[in-house]
């Protein structure tokens, strides 16, 4: 397992970090509705976009001032600023075939479809995100989890950039140990 130093400046891992953002669900123990925080998911979706500018605007190490509809940020300035430019990658999360998460995700660095069954279903959300960025899709990243024993394969030939280990709860150490040890297949 990789550790974390501390970098000249106060920077961590070498601004290795990739923050993934979603709506989220209260559909699998409620965590929503448990916390009182806002069910709609429209309203949840303008809520993250608008908090997803002031962050951008925060990673400008300049002082931020935003009074939009869902939050108020009054001269917050974010220190040390990330080391990627212009600020930390942001994936976005969403169900492939929903409009929304999916304009989202083209405004950001990379997608990651919850919920993926099959490679068929990816292709058809690599072509939208591609329409969508518009040539921005050098650098463009598609993110899926996979359980353990999946050939990664048919994912990556259909677009995916990233591949990420899928493990149940309650998983044995020793499983997990060895998805470490094993490192990534190729």
């Amino acid at each position: 397992m990789a550790r974390a130093r501390a970098l000249p400046g106060g920077r961590l891992n070498e601004g290795r970090l990739i923050l993934g953002v979603g709506l989220g669900s209260d559909r699998f123990a409620s965590e929503l509705s448990r916390t009182g925080e806002e069910l709609q998911a429209r309203r949840r979706g303008r809520m993250l976009d608008e908090s997803l500018g002031a962050l951008a605007a925060a990673w400008s190490g300049e002082p931020v001032r935003h009074r939009g509809e869902h939050c108020t940020v009054d001269g917050i300035m974010f220190l040390p600023r990330p080391v990627q430019r212009p600020g930390v990658p942001v994936w976005a999360a969403g169900f492939p075939g929903n409009a929304k998460p999916i304009s989202r995700a083209a405004r950001l660095a990379g997608f990651f479809p919850a919920s993926l069954e099959h490679p068929d279903r990816l292709a058809e959300v690599v072509g939208c995100l591609t329409a969508l960025c518009q040539g921005r899709t050098a650098s463009y990243d598609m993110a899926v989890g996979l359980p353990l024993g999946v050939d990664p394969g048919p994912y990556a030939r259909a677009g995916v950039t990233w591949w990420l280990s899928e493990l149940e709860p309650g998983v044995r150490l020793d499983t997990v140990r060895g998805v470490l040890r094993d490192g990534p297949a190729v």
